[in-house]
């Protein structure tokens, strides 16, 4: 006897799953996030941020001392072309320096990092370096100043580092939000606790980079410069009673040189000097002077605090057509013989002055003894 089965009752054969193909992926838009998924940072923002830096460096240094670096924040970009310093503005400069340099250890960012949006921190961690990092990268951009390859590195590096980059494990991300430094992170907890009233919006941090930033770059961009002139109202004479009789006048004046940026105004070069003039015709009996053959001046001053300048100078020129203009003094005697000038960076007012006149042999002709004048009234600059 045969059974016949339901067809209904059959068990369904189990249908095949249909293959899973794994989703493509599509290349990223953008570069590649870096650390905490953020990106490197552009290349014309760092240089930018460095400019801006060296502005602020020199602004400051510029406004303390009347001297300012060039490019003080990428070292040896000016290629010699940086002028002798003073003390005081290298001084000025190295705590300007120090100063941002603490801002980007412990925060990532300078000024000028902060407003192009970007900071420097520790490819592993994320965090900023700290100051011992900081400083012995920026050491180490002098490997990346040879030939500026270093710097132009970052153009084709895929993380966009630099040899200072690479040798201190750095990166340059386009973020002003980087994780914070453990020491910053704990002085913020603490705040938050104890004085929360110290909070600011992170705004308030921007605009002053911003404000401190396009300041200090229209210092460097808007600037002039003038001179002033200052010289004696009076002279001081004597007339010589030696072999040879004859009158040194002597006079005083001041050059002042200063640079203006942004209406700012400071002394940038200020030197003294005192003149004499020996003449023979200011209404003295020289009837019984012996001929002259290039008799030459010298001039002898001391100051009151004891400060000793002397100098030398030839005889005056001829009054001929195509003689030389003598630039030693600033008036005029008649009949002049010689004259000398000493250079002094000091206010030499109230100095003694001592000139003498002699011949082309050095045998002593005449010899006056006198105060140097004040310096009383002002002139343009010749």
């Amino acid at each position: 006897m045969t059974t016949t089965v339901p067809t209904h009752a059959r068990s369904p054969r189990p249908r095949r799953r249909p293959r899973q193909v794994p989703p493509r992926r599509r290349p990223p838009l953008g570069p590649e996030p870096l650390v905490d998924g953020h990106e490197k940072a552009g290349w014309l923002l760092r240089v930018l941020a460095v400019l801006l830096d060296s502005a602020v460096v020199a602004s400051i240094a510029w406004l303390a001392t009347s001297d300012a670096p060039t490019y003080a924040a990428l070292p040896l970009l000016h290629r010699g072309e940086q002028p002798q310093l003073g003390s005081d503005a290298v001084a000025w400069t190295l705590g300007s320096l120090l100063g941002l340099g603490i801002l980007q250890a412990y925060t990532g960012m300078t000024p000028g990092k902060r407003v192009c949006g970007i900071s420097v921190v520790d490819a592993g961690s994320g965090r900023p370096i700290g100051l011992l990092g900081t400083v012995l990268r920026w050491l180490a951009h002098f490997l990346d100043a040879f030939l500026l390859l270093g710097y132009l590195r970052a153009t084709w590096h895929p993380q966009g580092r630099t040899y200072a980059d690479s040798l201190l494990g750095t990166v340059v991300v386009a973020t002003t939000r980087p994780r914070p430094h453990r020491w910053v992170a704990w002085l913020r907890r603490h705040r938050d606790a104890r004085a929360p009233w110290l909070r600011w919006p992170r705004i308030v941090t921007s605009v002053v980079a911003l404000v401190v930033c396009a300041a200090a770059a229209a210092m460097s961009l808007v600037q002039g410069s003038g001179g002033s002139w200052y010289s004696s109202s009076d002279m001081s004479s004597c007339t010589s009673t030696g072999p040879f009789v004859a009158t040194a006048t002597i006079g005083s004046a001041a050059a002042v040189t200063s640079e203006s940026r942004l209406g700012i105004e400071r002394r940038v070069v200020e030197s003294w000097e005192v003149a004499v003039v020996w003449s023979a015709a200011l209404g003295v009996d020289d009837g019984g002077n012996p001929p002259l053959d290039a008799p030459y001046a010298a001039l002898e001053v001391r100051a009151p605090d004891g400060s000793f300048y002397s100098a030398e100078g030839g005889p005056m020129p001829d009054d001929e057509p195509g003689a030389d203009v003598d630039t030693s003094v600033w008036w005029s005697v008649p009949e002049p013989i010689a004259s000398a000038r000493v250079e002094a960076p000091q206010d030499l007012s109230g100095a003694t002055a001592t000139a003498v006149l002699l011949d082309d042999g050095g045998t002593l002709l005449a010899r006056c003894t006198v105060p140097v004048p004040a310096i009383e009234h002002e002139e343009p600059a010749p």
